[in-house]
């Protein structure tokens, strides 16, 4: 654990346990002490948890024979517990959602601690005996659970990752959620104890900024999605709802006010004088192109199909997304590694860390290409550490490829195997035996007994560099030839690996520091004719392939990515 997440938990657990340590004594006179105990413990037991360990940390709470209420005193529901309640009912602004919880049974149950109080008060039924207590031992184990779910669901998500496909390991710390319970029992105030077991990733603490601004937007009964077009809008077109689409571009940030206000005294002028009747304006077209940036389209103005459904996106919908997306980065470590790369297929980037605890500062950028979808050849949601640069690499044709394409091409353009530089081979880089070009050894290639690969050359699928991270995908970080296709806005082209726009440029980052491997020493290996070197990282880096359709920029520019292999659509499922 980082020094600073280590402090902050001192911090909050010297905040908690000296309130504790001055009132346990008073609890220990509880009314009812013994009958509350034994019905709070047969509930506990009772408790049907879907984590084996959250209902272990329930039982846990009321074990013991100085168990007490952690809720009540007196009969009445402490400070702490009206506090939690509140905090319960509020989680949607952590991305959750209130029902998860029972807020309102919690809620009812407090208000009849309360009536039964000043029935007591006022000469009726006393707070004593097995019904109070088992009232009070009700109340006590369900607020006691539900605090116990939400710190688990804050800290690693509610969702199994690996039961949707996402090869990521449990890089959690295990939270005592017993000791946490007690802790929010007790603190001046809970929302310091929650807010601890968070993601710290700065990516996450804007996200929650982001959803709470969506919010506000889906609830504006004023903004609606603006009318669709059976044709593109350019600059000039007629457009009838152009007041609505105004109106949504400056709530959405796309636009600003004086530019809308501008726009919209224009747009009356011209309908003033009979010219027209509303239109698209080139101050839309340059708003619509401002929201197509944020939205992973190209960025030319028109109004366009794709666009004009982005448009269209309901903003509970864009809420809905900022909340799968919250839940992903739950499944992040709670520290990570000294050095880590991030590739998010959704947004065709990626960003390189060092030493940098909430992924705030990326010290490199870039583009990259990611599988295909709708084919089969999505890029996986995995993690692994990058241990070696191969420079001047052979690229191994996979069998599948192999199979489905190249062998077919081989046989069917001539010329095609030695244009390409193939070779039917068996062994290592550097230790292969090569085998002519027949169709007895291309059926032997069809049947996994030799391999096709490709030389080092200009036309090499893999580029001047190779980023080796072992995984059972067999996905990798490589350049490519076909540079031109980063200019692209959706960039999916890949059988599943990961093509990096500057190959240079993160070669020279992962390698910086290492003797004999500065930016000059880069290019030498890499350079056209200069035999394969494997080059063995003395700091090794660990790559996180994720996947995200929502993130906020460092200038406070909000991307939306579309669902690009249908995985939030799947998380969505998993969560109802």
């Amino acid at each position: 654990v980082s020094r600073p997440t280590r402090a902050r938990f001192f911090a909050v657990t010297l905040l908690v346990l000296l309130p504790l340590a001055l009132v346990t004594p008073a609890r220990a006179q509880e009314p009812g002490g013994d009958a509350f105990v034994i019905a709070a413990r047969r509930l506990a037991a009772a408790a049907v948890e879907r984590w084996p360990a959250r209902h272990a940390a329930l039982r846990q709470l009321y074990a013991g024979d100085a168990a007490r209420p952690l809720w009540t005193t007196g009969g009445r529901a402490t400070p702490q517990a009206r506090d939690v309640i509140a905090l319960l009912g509020d989680v949607r602004t952590r991305g959750l959602d209130p029902r998860d919880y029972d807020v309102d049974a919690l809620a009812a149950a407090r208000a009849e601690l309360d009536a039964a109080d000043r029935a007591s008060a006022s000469g009726g039924v006393g707070a004593a005996g097995g019904a109070d207590s088992a009232r009070l031992a009700r109340f006590d184990v369900a607020l006691s659970r539900a605090v116990l779910h939400l710190i688990a669901d804050l800290h690693a998500g509610r969702a199994n990752p690996r039961g949707l496909g996402f090869d990521l390991p449990d890089a959690h710390r295990g939270l005592n959620l017993a000791e946490l319970v007690v802790a929010t029992s007790h603190a001046p105030s809970p929302d310091g104890v929650v807010t601890a077991a968070e993601p710290p990733y700065a990516g996450y603490a804007a996200l929650k900024e982001v959803l709470a601004r969506y919010r506000a937007l889906a609830a504006d009964s004023s903004l609606r999605p603006p009318a669709a077009t059976r044709v593109a809008l350019r600059p000039g077109a007629r457009y009838a709802d152009a007041p609505a689409l105004r109106r949504l571009l400056v709530a959405l940030g796309d636009m600003t006010p004086a530019a809308a206000e501008t726009d919209s005294l224009a747009a009356d002028s011209l309908a003033a004088n009979s010219l027209a009747g509303a239109r698209y304006t080139p101050a839309l077209a340059e708003a619509v192109t401002a929201f197509q940036r944020r939205h992973g389209l190209a960025a030319d103005g028109v109004a366009g199909r794709e666009t004009m459904a982005a448009l269209r996106v309901p903003l509970a919908r864009r809420v809905r997304q900022i909340e799968l997306t919250l839940e992903r980065w739950r499944w992040m470590p709670d520290t990570p590694p000294e050095r880590y790369a991030v590739v998010n297929a959704p947004a065709f980037r990626l960003y390189v860390f060092e030493h940098d605890a909430t992924a705030a500062h990326p010290l490199l950028r870039m583009n990259v290409i990611v599988g295909q979808a709708g084919r089969r050849r999505a890029t996986p949601v995995f993690t692994g550490t990058m241990r070696e640069v191969v420079f001047r690499p052979y690229w191994d044709v996979p069998p599948s490829i192999a199979r489905n394409e190249v062998i077919p091409d081989i046989r069917r353009k001539p010329g095609y195997f030695e244009r390409e530089e193939l070779e039917i081979v068996r062994g290592g880089d550097f230790d292969a035996v090569v085998y002519p070009l027949t169709a007895h050894n291309l059926d032997r290639v069809a049947t996994g007994t030799l391999r096709i690969r490709q030389r080092p050359n200009p036309r090499n699928a893999l580029g001047p560099v190779k980023f080796v991270f072992p995984n059972s995908y067999n996905v990798y970080l490589h350049g490519t030839p076909a540079t031109q296709l980063f200019a692209e806005t959706r960039r999916d082209f890949s059988h599943g690996c990961i093509r990096i726009e500057d190959p240079m440029g993160l070669a020279e980052l992962v390698l910086r520091g290492q003797p004999g491997w500065d930016r000059t020493a880069i290019e030498a290996a890499a350079a056209e004719g200069q035999p394969t070197q494997r080059v063995k990282l003395e700091r090794p880096v660990t790559v996180y392939v994720l996947y995200a359709t929502v993130a906020r920029s460092s200038d406070g520019t909000v991307h939306f990515y579309a669902d690009l292999y249908g995985r939030d659509a799947a998380l969505e499922r998993a969560l109802e």
